[in-house]
């Protein structure tokens, strides 16, 4: 996730009251290399739990949420 954090660095805008505004890398330009890595930590951090589905919020969450369970 450290790529993720430096990528929310460099693009992410604070828009105040708790939102942080990503679209540009999780969005309307997806970083497919990006999204895999994300993909595979999050995979790691869950796998003990023996989930079989992923639900996502439709906002900016579909692309990570698919390269998890892939």
């Amino acid at each position: 996730m450290n790529q993720l954090q430096s990528r929310i660095m460099q693009e992410g805008r604070n828009l105040g009251s708790g939102i942080l505004k990503v679209d540009g890398l999780i969005n309307h330009q997806v970083d497919p290399a990006l999204m895999q890595e994300c993909g595979r930590d999050l995979a790691e951090q869950f796998a003990a739990t023996g989930a079989t589905r992923i639900l996502t919020a439709e906002i900016s969450g579909i692309a990570p949420a698919l390269m998890t369970a892939l």
